[in-house]
């Protein structure tokens, strides 16, 4: 039987870094972490999963994100998901551009990163410890409207930068205060027997400090995609790119994105999608899948389950996704570079 997500480790809101609007948000801790008498020997990796279109009722409640997250929280995984704007508890509404709703990923984005590197600072006894400044894995994942926001993503590297940046009383600056009082409060879940615990308030004052001695290894995880005529029709045939409230004489910053297919071949990317879709016919899928995979040393790789459709209720496809998923988490890299030797985490 599919494992479901269980109730979250901690509920909270971020402001979007669109206009400020409120969105709710849960962290889900892994047993690997919360029961483990050695937490500072897990290897710091983390999930994100976005949700359908809100205005078909798409939330961080669908089962198709707890099914996927939960097969991620047994691996091994903090996982985090978040309501867009006007779905749930989250604020404002849906647009029909689906741009604010792409500053909505990054906000929480931003926010794992500094969430994660929190985490591993509390858990470590020395703070200037190599493997505290090895690489965090995060990966990048959407089901349905969630993947079509999820492939539009900007890089990490422009996401640390914009969240290096953020000026005093800004989203970016509360999201970033966001992440450090939310892993306070995960320490009161997590045993740390005969760990001694430094205080993450003292760590950095900045998410600068926080972000400049650690990289983010990301991957894509992508459920059900939508592709063109019905992905167009979501975001208006616009281009999408990263609008940011700089709140700043109103001024707004546009920062392009890179194109899906230069992030989904040049990242470790999977799609996991049924041959009965009723979103997308199975012939585009497959000619999708063979266009990205034939890019030459492409990272895309995808699952097509037979006699699975759009919203994965037919009888025994969930568990056919997992395998399929836990087969791919198992190639994801999991290791440290320390001088002088090379380490596995397995």
């Amino acid at each position: 039987m599919p494992n479901y997500l269980p109730s979250p480790t901690r509920s909270f809101t971020i402001p979007s870094i669109y206009d400020g609007i409120r969105l709710a948000c849960r962290i889900y801790l892994p047993d690997q972490l919360l029961e483990s008498d050695t937490p500072s020997q897990w290897r710091v990796r983390g999930a994100i999963l976005a949700h359908p279109y809100a205005s078909l009722g798409g939330c961080y409640d669908d089962p198709v994100v707890s099914f996927i997250g939960g097969e991620l929280l047994d691996a091994g995984y903090v996982v985090g998901t978040f309501n867009f704007r006007g779905a749930g508890e989250s604020e404002g509404r849906t647009s029909w551009t689906a741009k604010p709703e792409l500053a909505d990923y990054v906000s929480f984005y931003g926010f794992m990163m500094l969430y994660l590197r929190f985490l591993r600072l509390s858990l470590t006894s020395r703070p200037d410890d190599e493997d505290v400044r090895g690489d965090i894995q995060l990966i990048l994942g959407g089901y349905s409207y969630g993947s079509l926001v999820t492939s539009h993503l900007p890089s990490s590297e422009v996401v640390a930068h914009l969240f290096n940046d953020g000026a005093r009383g800004t989203p970016v600056q509360e999201i970033f205060l966001a992440a450090r009082t939310v892993c306070t409060e995960s320490g009161e879940d997590i045993r740390t027997i005969g760990q001694p615990t430094p205080n993450i308030e003292s760590a950095a004052q900045s998410a600068k400090d926080v972000l400049h001695s650690s990289s983010t290894t990301v991957s894509y995880l992508l459920i059900s995609p939508l592709l063109p005529p019905v992905n167009l029709f979501l975001t208006l045939f616009l281009d999408l790119s990263l609008e940011v409230d700089t709140q700043t004489s109103g001024q707004r910053k546009q920062i392009p994105c890179p194109k899906p297919t230069d992030q989904l071949c040049a990242h470790q990317t999977l799609a996991i999608y049924g041959d009965e879709d009723t979103f997308t016919s199975i012939s585009k899928l497959r000619r999708w899948s063979d266009e990205l995979r034939s890019v030459p040393q492409s990272r895309f790789f995808s699952t097509e389950i037979k006699g699975a459709g759009h919203f994965w209720r037919e009888d025994g496809v969930e568990e056919e996704a997992k395998h399929s998923l836990r087969q791919w988490l198992r190639q994801q890299p999991r290791f440290g570079v320390i001088p002088g030797k090379l380490r596995w985490f397995m």
